[in-house]
């Protein structure tokens, strides 16, 4: 305990030095009543500003994925503002508000992490369809939501089956067929409690050497478990 207490404070003195001595460091530089600025200190002193603001700009834009374009209206509004009043506080204001107001009406600002693990099966097979999440879709276009999502080819990607859905068929087509010539090698039929997992390869073979065999059953809990 004593060994802890002597480590925190060191590392609280070690943040202390270093702080202090780079604020100190211009003053002792260049201070004086005898010691002038010198120009190009001067000079760089006018860039800073623009940059650190640049540099803000490009962070917050980078790497967003909006709904629609209009979100960046904020941005675009404070630019605007600014360079008519030249009041930053109200420049800052009108865009801030703006943008939550854009945000509430559920334009995204970050990227979306899209989870696609055993107890959040992407795809869906029912009577009524075909699903990817809550959308209908084909087998083709799941395929395209998938690289769409950026799921990688060597993740297992997870099928949901409903317990009335009886076209077995039509589920070993979809990971021969299309899974596993879009790449995606490693897929689970899910159904409640139990899962069958298939391995397949993405090179094509004959049907008589890839007719579906007897599919291993393993345990598989759920998320609360």
């Amino acid at each position: 305990m004593a060994g802890e207490i002597v480590y925190m404070l060191g590392v609280v003195f070690a943040v202390f030095a270093v702080n202090y001595a780079l604020r100190a460091l211009p003053f002792v530089l260049f201070g004086g009543r005898d010691r002038n600025l010198p120009q190009w200190v001067a000079s760089l002193g006018s860039y800073i500003s623009p940059v650190i603001i640049l540099a803000l700009i490009v962070y917050s834009y980078s790497g967003l994925r909006w709904r629609t374009p209009w979100p960046y209206l904020a941005g675009a509004l404070t630019v605007a503002l600014h360079l008519w009043r030249r009041n930053p506080l109200a420049s800052i204001v009108a865009g801030t508000v703006l943008y939550m107001c854009l945000v509430g009406c559920g334009c995204t600002t970050a990227e979306t992490s899209l989870a696609y693990d055993g107890a959040h099966p992407l795809i869906r097979f029912s009577n009524t369809g075909i699903r990817f999440k809550d959308e209908y879709v084909t087998p083709s276009r799941a395929i395209e939501l998938l690289e769409e999502n950026q799921i990688p080819h060597d993740a297992t990607i997870h099928i949901l089956v409903d317990d009335d859905f009886t076209d077995r068929r039509a589920t070993w087509v979809f990971q021969h067929n299309y899974l596993a010539r879009a790449g995606y090698s490693r897929s689970v039929l899910v159904s409640k409690r139990v899962a069958t997992s298939a391995a397949v390869d993405s090179k094509p073979r004959r049907a008589a050497e890839s007719a579906p065999g007897k599919p291993q059953k393993i345990r598989y809990k759920k998320a609360d478990e």
